[in-house]
């Protein structure tokens, strides 16, 4: 196995949610991709994905940056341990060029003070930056990221908090 670190420059992402409600609610919203838009806005602009859940399940996805860039996401699903693991492989694209990939993780726990969702991103750029712009790179991707957690946050607790109360989610 090739080491990552020689192939391009990485990037270490996470992000944590505290969400209340049940961990099953929190658990299939994360794991359908393709319901993202309706409730990860304005951050998600579209989704396609397999019918099923399932491993090996594929989704491709455009995401709205805080930066002045577009991500093209085409994920695969290669672990779901319900209702606490699911964990992904992904290809992207920056802008449509510029391709990276790696694993998402997310780990879900109950606790008393709801459901903790750990986001764990390890992305790998498919050639390295010059070494000035690197720092400058995973700044504006942390930064870029931190927004599009923030937002999504939000926008998972309104959707649990519907389900829960037996509304449909609404965009928003």
């Amino acid at each position: 196995m090739t080491d990552p670190e020689l192939s391009g420059d990485v990037y270490r992402l996470g992000y944590r949610w505290l969400i209340k409600g049940p961990i099953d609610v929190v658990f299939d919203l994360l794991s359908h991709a393709q319901d993202y838009p309706t409730w990860w806005q304005p951050c998600f602009k579209s989704a396609a994905s397999d019918d099923e859940v399932a491993v090996g399940a594929r989704s491709h996805l455009r995401v709205r940056a805080r930066l002045p860039y577009e991500l093209i996401w085409d994920i695969t699903l290669v672990e779901l341990d319900r209702p606490n693991v699911i964990v992904v492989d992904t290809n992207l694209r920056l802008s449509g060029r510029f391709p990276m990939h790696g694993p998402i993780r997310y780990t879900l726990t109950e606790g008393p003070d709801g459901v903790e969702v750990v986001n764990d991103q390890v992305i790998v750029a498919e050639r390295r930056l010059p070494r000035p712009l690197r720092a400058l790179v995973q700044r504006a991707f942390a930064y870029n990221h931190a927004w599009a957690f923030q937002i999504g946050g939000r926008g998972l607790q309104r959707a649990v908090d519907r389900i829960v109360a037996g509304r449909p989610i609404v965009v928003g």
